[in-house]
C-alpha cells in the first residue's frame, strides 16, 4: 500500500512536470496540429497571431493554405505529408505565407503522435519566428552581392538582432576597409601609370638619342679607320722618302770625296808643271764626271720635289762649274803660257766646288734627319689613330648595348604601363569613392546591381520563388 502510495505520487508529480513543460512551450512557442494527412486540429495564440488568423478560420482546413499554391500541389508537398503520416518528423526553416499574403520564416519540428498502437495519431509542430533574421541575412546577401558587382557604396542597416547586426557591422567595416583600399591602389595604380609613362617616354627619347649616336659614332669610326689608312700610308711614303734622302747623302758624301781627291790632284798639278796635260786630262775627267753627277743630283732632286729644290739649284750650279771647268781645260789647252795661272784658279774653282758640295751633304743630311722625325711621327700618329679606332670601335659596341639596353628599358616601362592599366581598370569596376579615384583610366560602364533574388526554398516545402541557396 506504502510503495502504491509513492508511485502514484511520483506519476502525479512527473504529470504536473509535463504539464509545466507543455505550459512553458504553448507561452514561447507557435503550435499546431494536425491529423496525419495534414488537416488542421488545434493551433495556439502565438501561431495564430503570427500567421494573422483567428482559430476558426483555420480549423478543419489543410495545411496547404499556409505555402505557395505552387508547392501546395507539388509531389515533394505530397511525399512530404506522406513521410510524416508513415512517422517521420522534419527539423528545418520553412517559408509561409500569412493571412494577408506576406511570407513569414519560421524555425520548427514537425513531429509525428503516436497511439496506444503505434500508429500516427496526429502531428504536431512546433515552430518559432525567424521573420526578422532572415530578413537581417537577406540584408547581408543584398550587400554581398552588390560588393561582389563592385559597388563599394552599399551598406547594411543596423539590426536588433545581435548576430546580425554583428555581422553587418563586419561587413559594412570591411567595407569601408576596401573602399579605402581601393582609394589607395586607385592612386597608386595611377601614379604608376604615370610614372611609367614618363619612363617610357624618356627611355624612348634616350633610345632615339643613343641609335643616332651609335649611326654617328659608326660614321667617325669608319672616317678614323679611313684617316688611319691614309696616315699609314703617308708613313711608308715618308720611310720610302727616309731612304732616297740616306741613299742621296752617301752620293753627296762621295762626291765630296771625289772633290777631295781632285783639289789634292790639282795641287799635284800646281806643284809640277810638267803634268799639265795630264792635270788638264784630269779636269776634263773631272769637268765631266762633275757634270754627270750633278746632272743625277738634279734628277734626284726632282725626283724629291719641293725639299729638293735647293739640291737642284746647288747641282744647277755644280753642272755650271764644272762646263767652266771644261772650259778651263779647253783655254788651258790653248793657252799653255798661262797654265799657272789657270791651275791656281781652278784649284780655287775645286775648292770652292768642295765647300758646296760638303754644305749640300750638310743640307742632305738635315733633311735626312726632318724626313725621319716626320716617318716616325706619321707612324705614331698611325699607330695612336689605330687605338683611337679602337677605341671608337669598343665605344660603338657599348653604345648599340646601350641602345638594347634601352630598348629593353622601354618595352619593360611600357609593360608596367599596361599592367597599371589593367590594374586601374579592375579597380575601376569598383563603384563609389573608393573606384571614382582612378581617373586616367578608361573605365568599363559598370551596370547597376540586379534586385536581389527572393528567398530561397531550404526544404521540400520551399516554393520556387524563394531563392533560399542565396543564403
Amino acid at each position: 500500500m506504502f510503495f502504491k502510495s509513492k508511485k502514484n505520487t511520483e506519476n502525479a508529480t512527473l504529470d504536473e512536470t509535463n504539464k509545466a513543460i507543455l505550459a512553458m512551450i504553448d507561452r514561447t512557442q507557435a503550435t499546431i496540429q494536425f491529423r496525419p494527412d495534414g488537416t488542421i486540429l488545434e493551433a495556439n495564440q502565438n501561431f495564430l497571431d503570427a500567421l494573422g488568423y483567428t482559430l476558426e478560420e483555420i480549423r478543419g482546413q489543410h495545411h496547404s493554405m499556409f505555402v505557395y499554391k505552387a508547392f501546395a500541389t507539388s509531389d515533394q508537398y505530397r511525399t512530404f505529408w506522406a513521410d510524416l503520416a508513415a512517422g517521420k518528423d522534419f527539423t528545418d526553416q520553412f517559408p509561409r505565407v500569412r493571412k494577408d499574403g506576406s511570407v513569414i520564416w519560421i524555425q520548427a519540428t514537425y513531429a509525428p503522435i503516436f497511439d496506444g498502437d503505434g500508429k500516427v495519431e496526429r502531428v504536431a509542430k512546433i515552430a518559432s519566428d525567424i521573420t526578422d533574421r532572415k530578413e537581417g541575412l537577406a540584408t547581408i546577401s543584398e550587400g554581398l552581392k552588390a560588393l561582389s558587382e563592385g559597388n563599394l557604396d552599399h551598406r547594411i542597416e543596423a539590426s536588433h538582432i545581435r548576430d546580425v547586426a554583428d555581422l553587418g557591422k563586419a561587413f559594412n567595416d570591411s567595407v569601408e576597409q576596401l573602399q579605402q583600399t581601393m582609394g589607395t591602389v586607385s592612386t597608386v595604380s595611377e601614379a604608376v601609370q604615370r610614372t611609367s609613362n614618363e619612363i617610357s617616354q624618356s627611355s624612348g627619347d634616350l633610345a632615339h638619342r643613343t641609335e643616332s649616336q651609335a649611326a654617328t659614332l659608326e660614321e667617325t669610326a669608319a672616317a678614323i679607320e679611313e684617316l688611319t689608312a691614309t696616315v699609314r700610308s703617308s708613313a711608308e711614303g715618308a720611310r720610302q722618302v727616309e731612304d732616297i734622302v740616306r741613299t742621296e747623302q752617301q752620293k753627296a758624301t762621295e762626291s765630296g770625296e771625289i772633290v777631295t781627291n781632285a783639289i789634292s790632284a790639282m795641287s799635284e798639278i800646281e806643284q809640277s808643271s810638267d803634268k799639265i796635260a795630264n792635270i788638264i786630262s784630269v779636269i776634263d775627267d773631272i769637268a765631266f764626271q762633275t757634270n754627270l753627277l750633278a746632272l743625277n743630283a738634279g734628277v734626284e732632286a726632282a725626283r724629291a720635289g719641293e725639299a729638293g729644290r735647293g739640291f737642284a739649284v746647288v747641282a744647277s750650279e755644280v753642272r755650271a762649274l764644272a762646263q767652266r771647268s771644261s772650259d778651263a781645260a779647253g783655254e788651258i789647252k790653248k793657252l799653255i803660257s798661262d797654265s799657272n795661272r789657270q791651275v791656281s784658279n781652278g784649284v780655287d774653282l775645286v775648292g770652292q766646288a768642295g765647300t758646296a758640295l760638303h754644305q749640300i751633304i750638310e743640307s742632305v743630311s738635315a733633311i735626312s734627319t726632318h724626313v725621319s722625325n716626320i716617318a716616325q711621327g706619321a707612324e705614331e700618329q698611325a699607330t695612336t689613330l689605330n687605338e683611337v679606332n679602337s677605341g671608337m670601335t669598343e665605344l660603338d659596341k657599348v653604345t648599340q648595348q646601350n641602345a638594347a639596353m634601352v630598348q629593353e628599358s622601354t618595352a619593360a616601362a611600357q609593360t608596367l604601363n599596361n599592367d597599371a592599366a589593367r590594374l586601374g581598370q579592375q579597380v575601376a569596376m569598383f563603384t563609389g569613392k573608393g573606384g571614382a579615384q582612378v581617373t586616367s583610366f578608361q573605365q568599363p560602364a559598370v551596370a547597376a546591381a540586379p534586385e536581389p533574388a527572393p528567398a530561397p526554398t531550404a526544404h521540400g516545402d520551399f516554393d520556387t520563388a524563394v531563392g533560399w541557396d542565396d543564403f
